[in-house]
């Protein structure tokens, strides 16, 4: 059941000095800001308005998703120092004798937000900045950068040991709940580990040997994790006989067992098709996190990173005004045009100034762009130029937007040193786009906050 917001103080905190509770600035702007209905309702809309139980307030909630993500805290952590602190006390809206909540409602409150909801709180502070006329929507620029997933480097071999480790321990919490399973599931961790040993000992030769060497384990492995794979296909059609008596969190762990089963036949068909010489198209990188991609950016320092690719778009004051997450490593190009849809849907007109870098640049997008309403398009041409061209991309109002564009990579670095855009702790698609909605939305709010404090 909804609950807006807990205002009323117990005697306790009635009692405090007023000096206690006193916010410093930043924390007071940033409450005065999250005191909005506007940004509040994406939240109470998960909520039905009368039935089940009193949730805690939202307000309540997304204090502390901003605590968690301001300072990049666990969510154990986070608590323990709410509970510790009269200023976030007072900040989140807890007396000092209201009990906190468990850890674990934050995790259920992102996985209920989703990347849809936790889009839609950005929006409205996009609206609120707009109302007070801080973004006018009058500038664009965008840039792409890689949210790396919380994973080891993946190999074939790494990769084929994390799928029998996962397959196997996903099986034995099945084996428990069914009865009579005649095909035991086996530890097959000393057999993997000493495989795993011996690939260490042979790239050390550093000859041509030594690949084909590493190949022949890696096989090794293979074989292991298939006969892993028969044990638990068995204990499948075994728990299958037993589901229509068995309760829906019993289904819930067959259906996760399935899953990992697959993981690893997936990761066995890479790992054969490497050998082969054939091209991976959709490679899976993780175990853990399958949805995370290798992608390519060009770094010198980094040729390949696996996780996420975000588009970040930004407008005047460096506000982030639009994101996108995405799977593998689609062009940019493609991104900029329904960008832009969403820019006029957010500010009911089209930027002034539209600057990228030569990455967007497309035949389509430069039309596009050419029909709308922008008086200045800043995307350099790839390939050979023409005169005109060249002489274009010399003028001054070309020149001045490349220059403002440049100050997207500080927004970028930004993000990945203060707000954890850097690297993601959260694993899966879904989990990892709410959780970079949330990073955007505390800069944004924090943003906001440093200017009203001045």
């Amino acid at each position: 059941m909804q609950q807006y917001d807990h205002e009323q103080l117990d005697f306790l905190t009635a009692a405090m000095p007023p000096e206690v509770w006193t916010l410093p600035a930043e924390l007071a702007a940033v409450d005065h800001l999250l005191a909005d209905p506007a940004i509040l309702a994406p939240l109470l809309a998960q909520l039905d308005p009368e039935r089940g139980r009193p949730s805690v307030p939202a307000a309540q909630i997304l204090r502390l998703l901003y605590l968690k993500d301001r300072y990049q805290l666990a969510d154990r952590v986070l608590i323990q120092e709410v509970a510790d602190s009269f200023h976030w006390r007072k900040f989140c809206h807890f007396g000092i004798a209201d009990p906190l909540p468990h850890p674990t409602t934050l995790t259920y409150w992102r996985r209920r937000l989703g990347p849809t909801g936790i889009a839609a709180v950005n929006r409205a502070v996009t609206a609120r900045l707009h109302t007070e006329k801080i973004v006018r929507g009058r500038r664009f620029r965008m840039d792409s950068t890689v949210v790396e997933a919380d994973i080891h480097y993946p190999t074939d071999s790494g990769l084929i040991a994390d799928g029998i480790r996962h397959v196997a321990r996903r099986a034995r919490h099945v084996a428990a709940l069914v009865d009579e399973v005649s095909v035991p599931i086996r530890d097959r961790a000393r057999s993997v580990k000493r495989r795993l040993l011996n690939i260490g000992k042979v790239l050390r030769r550093r000859t041509g040997e030594a690949v084909t060497e590493v190949r022949r384990i890696t096989e090794e492995l293979a074989r292991i994790g298939e006969a892993q794979g028969r044990a638990v296909a068995r204990l499948i059609d075994a728990a299958k006989e037993q589901l229509p008596v068995l309760n829906q969190a019993a289904a819930r762990r067959v259906a996760q067992v399935k899953q990992a089963l697959q993981d690893l036949q997936t990761v066995i068909r890479q790992s054969r098709s490497a050998t082969a010489g054939e091209r991976i198209p959709d490679r899976m990188v993780s175990v853990a996190d399958p949805e995370a991609r290798p992608i390519k950016k060009g770094k010198l320092g980094h040729p390949v990173q696996f996780g996420y690719k975000v588009q970040i778009v930004e407008a005047e004051n460096g506000f982030v005004t639009d994101y996108s997450v995405s799977t593998g490593n689609p062009p940019d190009a493609e991104a900029l045009g329904p960008a832009l849809d969403r820019h006029r849907a957010q500010f009911g007109r089209d930027p002034d100034i539209v600057a990228t870098d030569r990455g967007y640049d497309s035949a389509g997008n430069q039309r596009d762009c050419q029909s709308r309403s922008i008086r200045t398009v800043a995307i350099p041409k790839r390939g050979k130029k023409s005169t005109a061209r060249i002489a274009q991309e010399r003028g001054a109002a070309f020149r001045r937007a490349q220059r403002w564009r440049a100050g997207g990579e500080g927004t970028i670095s930004r993000l990945n040193r203060k707000y954890g855009l850097r690297r993601s702790r959260y694993r899966g698609y879904e989990v990892v786009a709410t959780g970079i909605g949330l990073s955007i939305f505390t800069h944004n709010v924090r943003r906001w906050a440093q200017r009203q404090i001045g």
